[in-house]
């Protein structure tokens, strides 16, 4: 273990033995020039040889090997055998002591390296560094010694790839601040959202005009729904004496017509009576026939040479949808049953 220089005289004086030691005690010395000394290990005679000494052992001093350097110093073989005790005589300065100018810091490499200027101990930090491109600076890195992307800066959202089949499109806004990935530096579009069939209310949904315009964009807390869904027939409540279109509940209300009329917004033509139980049917391509029913005005009582019956004139009976001589016609005396006592005149077809 190295000592300090204050016990290292105190050590040396008990290591030194002198060649005649009776002799010399017995001398009265007052410098090295006359005495002849063997040091101990690692002690070396002074070369102050006119040194005034009361004994012969202080003409030995300690060697640098014998020095432990402090911070910021580092010792040498080159000076183990110099005569000292101070880290200038027997040690390097490390770069670590070396002040840097402004803008610059200690090589971490050259840290413990033997140096004494900035020119052998300093470089750039990344305060000097510009980051451009897919990088961005990183305030935390501003002190660090470096001079590269990588080691000064942090990623741009221009590292990150917005995939325009998903519907993602780059966030103009955040090119330069940091980040590395999709929900950081992308915005969705509405066409994200019609890859997702549930991101639409139920009964909307996305027009694929919408969904391939990649400029609808949907900035990060705005109403996505509003922006990107429409509705669909399935989302319409229909006015009274109307009724939904069942196969058009899954098409956007502006393409077709979401509702029909009932039959109770239909009015029969001369000769047809409505049907009441068809009121809230729809009343399809052809309304006639889904709403109402034929009255007797239809039915053709002469349409049977002798079936002894007449078209009637009967307001009653025109209006009756029950088809049928009985309810539509006048009976004529060919349907008559004479009694016993008559005849059945020759000319039946009379009216009663």
């Amino acid at each position: 273990m190295k000592l300090s220089a204050t016990i290292l005289v105190a050590l040396g004086a008990n290591a030194w033995k002198a060649k005649d030691s009776a002799d010399m005690q017995a001398s009265n010395l007052t410098n090295c020039v006359n005495v002849e000394t063997k040091c101990a290990v690692n002690f070396t005679h002074t070369s102050n040889r006119t040194r005034m000494v009361s004994d012969a052992n202080e003409c030995c001093d300690p060697t640098c090997i014998l020095w432990t350097c402090g911070t910021g110093w580092k010792a040498s073989p080159q000076y183990y055998d110099n005569i000292g005790a101070t880290n200038k005589r027997c040690c390097d300065m490390t770069c670590s002591l070396v002040t840097c100018p402004s803008g610059q810091g200690t090589i971490p490499s050259m840290a413990d390296q033997p140096g004494t200027t900035a020119s052998e101990c300093c470089a750039n930090t990344c305060s000097q560094h510009r980051c451009y491109g897919a990088w961005t600076t990183d305030p935390s890195k501003s002190a660090v010694v470096n001079n590269t992307n990588e080691g000064c800066c942090r990623p741009s959202c221009q590292s990150v790839t917005c995939d325009a089949s998903k519907g993602y499109v780059p966030d103009t806004t955040k090119s330069d601040s940091p980040g590395t990935t999709v929900a950081q530096c992308c915005l969705q579009t509405c066409k994200t959202m019609s890859l997702n069939a549930s991101s639409c209310p139920t009964h909307y949904g996305v027009k694929e005009a919408d969904a391939t315009n990649l400029s609808l964009t949907i900035p990060s807390g705005s109403n996505a729904t509003a922006k990107c869904c429409s509705p669909k027939c399935g989302a319409v409540t229909c006015p009274s004496k109307t009724i939904a279109r069942k196969s058009m509940s899954n098409q956007f209300t502006d393409a077709v017509e979401c509702c029909q009329a009932t039959c109770a917004t239909y009015t029969c033509p001369a000769g047809w009576a409505a049907v009441v139980a068809n009121a809230d049917n729809p009343t399809g391509a052809s309304p006639t026939e889904s709403c109402c029913e034929r009255t007797c005005a239809f039915f053709n009582c002469r349409g049977e040479l002798g079936s002894g019956w007449f078209n009637t004139s009967d307001v009653n009976k025109l209006t009756s949808t029950v088809q049928s001589f009985k309810d539509c016609c006048d009976r004529s005396c060919a349907n008559y049953s004479c009694p016993k006592t008559h005849t059945l005149r020759p000319s039946a077809e009379t009216r009663l």
